[in-house]
């Protein structure tokens, strides 16, 4: 079985752009991942409003969670919030407004085995 690998997501007034990268790890040829958004605008902010409304298209996607700070607390600390929630024997990290290409997990965990 493949390793799990956590896909970490900080998003800051990135809701226009947060289901690019989302789709992107959800594409991927390697199989075993968990994507985790993290929303640093703040609850209840228009842009927190606006990325939990694009984040929905995953609400029954069990490789999908949404996680919204209660205050915008900055890039770092989403990143932390992110580590902290992963279940994954890897990392990674993917800002809202990039995309991972098709077989990047899968190139990056050809060089990692499984004992």
């Amino acid at each position: 079985m493949q390793p799990l690998v956590s896909i970490i997501i900080p998003t800051y007034k990135g809701a226009d752009k947060i289901s690019s990268a989302v789709d992107s790890v959800l594409k991927q040829t390697y199989d075993n991942i968990k994507v985790i958004v993290v929303d640093d605008n703040g609850k209840g902010t228009e842009h927190q409003l606006l990325t939990e409304k694009a984040m929905e298209k995953y609400a029954d996607n069990p490789k999908v969670q949404y996680i919204p700070h209660q205050v915008n607390k900055n890039g770092s600390c989403a990143r932390n919030t992110g580590i902290r929630a992963s279940k994954g024997e890897f990392l990674g990290f993917l800002d809202d407004d990039d995309v991972f290409l098709l077989e990047s997990l899968s190139h990056n965990m050809s060089s990692y085995s499984v004992a």
